[in-house]
This record gives structure tokens, C-alpha cells and sequence, in this order.
């Protein structure tokens, strides 16, 4: 049995039946969540050692729900999965394009299919450092904590300016 634990979120619930059934199956824990509030709660109530995350959902994406993941566990491995990316751009592209922005490990298009989604999974397992100690934990977080912060800042300061833009004279 293994000992690794997958958070999976998708708002198609097929989907999350099948890919919870085939994980289980090879060993692993598996959590479902067809909302991102979902995703959050059950992140305040487990540790995951991976996420596998749909990309376009109806209330909050995967990007930014993966942003709000890390604030609670830092150290969780992720894989953005999405039917909405054109199939001709590779998985290879988008996943180096979202490692180096939100730091999301793998990208993979969907339909996945369940041996696909295993394979992928067990690689970036295989990857997976021993417990970290509690100082690269609390390094990991106050460093995810700074790029919000900034992120936020920059965020709030592009709209500031576009207020300006639009004061009427």
C-alpha cells in the first residue's frame, strides 16, 4: 500500500469517480473534491502529497485555487489538467510555462485516461523528498507567503492605475 495521499478536484464528477477508483486501486489514499471550497477544506483537514487540479472550473481555477493550496501545503506536488488548451501546443510547453509561473509540476491534457494519470502521478512521486524538517517547512511557507504578497501588491497597483485612467474630468 502506498503511503502517498492525492487530493483529486474536478467539477465533472465521471471523471473524479473513475480517477479516484483506478488511484485507490494502485494503492494510493485518494480525496475528491468537485469544488474549490471543497479542495480547501478537506486541505485544512489532511495532508496531500499531491493535487491533481482541473484548470477551468465554475467559481475558482485551478491556478489560483493551486495558489491557495500551497499557502496551506507548501510542499504538495500538482498537475494541472484541462480539455480547454489546444491539443496541438505539448504537454511539455505548458508544463514548463506552468512550473515557471505558479510552480505547478506536470500539465496534462485531457481526456486523461486512468493509466496516464497513474504514470504521471507515480513519476513526480518518485520525486517526492523525504519529511522535510520543520525549517525548510517554515522556509517553503514564509517564501510562498512573499510571492502572494507581491503578486497581490502588483495586482492592486495595475487596478489603481486603471482607476486613475477612468476618473471622469
Amino acid at each position: 500500500m502506498s503511503p502517498y495521499r492525492v487530493l483529486l478536484v474536478d467539477d465533472e464528477p465521471l471523471e473524479l469517480s473513475a480517477w479516484k477508483k483506478a488511484l485507490t486501486r494502485a494503492g494510493y489514499t485518494v480525496l475528491t473534491a468537485s469544488t474549490a471550497d471543497q479542495a480547501l477544506k478537506l486541505c485544512d483537514e489532511h495532508l496531500f502529497d499531491l493535487v491533481v487540479l482541473d484548470l477551468i472550473m465554475p467559481t475558482l481555477g485551478g491556478v489560483e485555487l493551486l495558489n491557495l493550496i500551497r499557502k496551506r501545503l507548501p510542499h504538495v506536488r500538482s498537475i494541472i489538467v484541462s480539455g480547454k488548451i489546444d491539443a496541438q501546443v505539448s504537454e511539455q510547453d505548458i508544463s514548463q510555462s506552468l512550473r515557471e509561473s505558479i510552480e505547478a509540476d506536470l500539465y496534462v491534457h485531457k481526456p486523461v485516461s486512468n493509466e496516464r494519470l497513474k504514470t504521471a502521478i507515480g513519476e513526480l512521486l518518485e520525486k517526492v523528498q523525504p519529511e522535510a524538517n520543520w525549517e525548510q517547512v517554515a522556509k517553503k511557507a514564509i517564501d510562498v507567503q512573499k510571492v502572494t504578497k507581491a503578486t497581490a501588491r502588483a495586482v492592486s497597483k495595475n487596478l489603481r492605475k486603471l482607476l486613475k485612467k477612468k476618473k471622469p474630468k
